[in-house]
């Protein structure tokens, strides 16, 4: 009887100890409503593209007008103290040539790891998979982000974007060509994400 008081006033006391301890405060995370992705595309990506007579057209609910490619953010999260998170997309884009059609939608902005964007690619009506279609570059961050209570729009721009093995290798076989290659730049994306 006596042991059992013992534990029960240990266990008592655990639990005051514990409800006075400070509470461990956590990052901040932005749960991301809304917003778009601008991408420039490079001239030397759009040139390629021309000398391969592959046309790139959009993927509604993506816009297309000359080099500017715009995606709307459908939600995702983002970690304030290291800027790690994920941020989904609708729209995409088509590229057509005489004989073959690719289209990559569905991207996701993935800064869990390496930056990087993956994509749905489905390539004559057949979809080949989810992959990683492009590196990116971040600029530099000042971290932690400041995330002001919301609603506010958090702005990452001048994001370089370049073209991963595994679409390169996608895009190749599918076009039967051999232009594409990792690393060739696809050109400057710029993240308008409200939370």
């Amino acid at each position: 009887m006596f042991a059992k008081r013992i534990r029960t006033a240990a266990v008592a006391a655990a639990i005051a100890v514990s409800m006075a301890a400070p509470l461990a405060s956590a990052s901040p995370t932005a749960q991301i409503n809304s917003g778009y992705t601008l991408v420039e595309l490079a001239p030397s990506f759009v040139g390629a593209l021309t000398s391969l007579g592959v046309a790139p057209s959009k993927v509604l609910p993506g816009t297309l007008h000359q080099r500017i490619a715009l995606f709307p953010i459908t939600g995702g999260r983002l970690d304030a103290s290291n800027a790690k998170g994920e941020v989904p997309h609708s729209g995409g884009l088509k590229l057509t040539s005489a004989t073959t059609q690719v289209i990559i939608s569905d991207f996701v902005i993935d800064t869990t790891a390496s930056p990087k964007l993956t994509g749905i690619v489905t390539a004559n009506g057949s979809i080949v998979g989810r992959i990683p279609l492009f590196n990116l570059a971040l600029p530099p961050l000042s971290l932690p982000l400041t995330l002001p209570p919301g609603p506010e729009q958090l702005l990452i721009e001048g994001n370089r974007v370049t073209l991963t093995a595994e679409a390169a290798t996608a895009l190749n076989g599918a076009f039967g060509v051999t232009a594409f290659t990792p690393g060739f730049n696809i050109g400057i994306a710029s993240v308008y994400a409200n939370y």
